[in-house]
């Protein structure tokens, strides 16, 4: 699995994205790393590309998580990333779950705006391991 690197992408950006995807793979989703289109039918986005996508199906059950990892988060940075733009279908007598999970370093989180932390999982990265918080 690997982390893809793109030119000018910090190591802490790049640690970052590897243990998430270490994380949701372990939880049982396929991972794509900034995937240019959505790799499944039941997806589509415009303008959009997540640091990482993960996809776990089951019988009755679509999950997707869209993560970005923000080693300067801000409300105005979050929301140029288009991530609205996404649309999911569902398939017939299935459940839907949508994740979107933003990781930052420790002692970024009061950057974070609350309303973003209404719609974000958040997840505080420190020596290669996580604090999670729900929506809240």
């Amino acid at each position: 699995m690997g982390c893809r690197t793109r030119l000018g992408e910090s190591s802490l950006h790049r640690r970052m994205k590897e243990r998430v995807s270490q994380q949701l793979a372990e939880e049982g989703y396929a991972v794509f790393f900034e995937p240019p289109c959505a790799p499944s039918r039941y997806l589509s986005w415009v303008s959009y590309r997540p640091d990482i996508l993960g996809i776990r199906a089951s019988e009755g059950r679509q999950e997707y998580a869209l993560v970005e990892c923000e080693t300067r988060p801000s409300e105005r940075r979050l929301a140029s990333k288009n991530y609205k733009s996404v649309d999911i279908q569902t398939t017939l007598h299935s459940e839907l779950l949508l994740r979107r999970i933003l990781v930052v370093p420790r002692g970024k989180l009061a950057s974070v705006d609350r309303s973003v932390r209404r719609s974000w999982e958040t997840w505080i990265y420190e020596g290669g391991a996580f604090q999670r918080f729900p929506r809240v």
